[in-house]
């Protein structure tokens, strides 16, 4: 069975739950393309348009689709429900201060995603892996009086803050 039958298969059985395991799994670093890129995708496995924007808005409203804008946009997945916009809020508030008990930047990341987002650590290693690939997230090296190590830089650019 193909691709797209897949999907036709997972729409037409109303999981949303496989079909959110089926995205995950095919699309780990999201599905590229803009607002629209999903709806399409819908459409190219055999929904109409109207079917195919409800199967989107349904996803995107229960938390397990997310549309992450700018310059590399993209639809990233998650297997749970979690919401990009509050960990938006949260790292803008809270990541600058938050050390973690980990040294790997990553590993610290991940942590920091779990406690903050209230999931386990596979869903915060697709949401990490969902940033980076939208480019929200990256390691840098940083240099202060208390910290000098590697560490993960969240930029979330103003397209996306809009909104949150």
């Amino acid at each position: 069975m193909s691709e797209l039958e897949q999907i036709k298969a997972l729409l037409e059985q109303g999981d949303v739950t496989a079909l959110t395991r089926y995205l995950v799994e095919h699309y780990p670093y999201g599905l590229v393309g803009e607002r629209d890129a999903l709806v399409t995708l819908f459409m190219k496995a055999g929904l109409s348009h109207a079917d195919a924007v409800r199967w989107a808005s349904r996803l995107e409203d229960e938390g397990y689709a997310h549309h992450l804008p700018g310059a590399s946009s993209r639809w990233v997945f998650t297997s749970k429900p979690v919401s990009f916009a509050e960990l938006a809020r949260i790292v803008k508030g809270e990541w600058d201060d938050f050390v973690g008990k980990e040294d790997e930047a990553l590993e610290e990341a991940y942590e920091f995603i779990q406690h903050h987002l209230g999931v386990d650590r596979e869903v915060a290693e697709e949401v990490y892996r969902g940033l980076e690939a939208a480019g929200y997230a990256s390691v840098v090296y940083q240099e202060a009086p208390e910290l000098n190590r590697e560490r993960v830089l969240f930029e979330f650019p103003e397209v996306f803050l809009k909104q949150v």
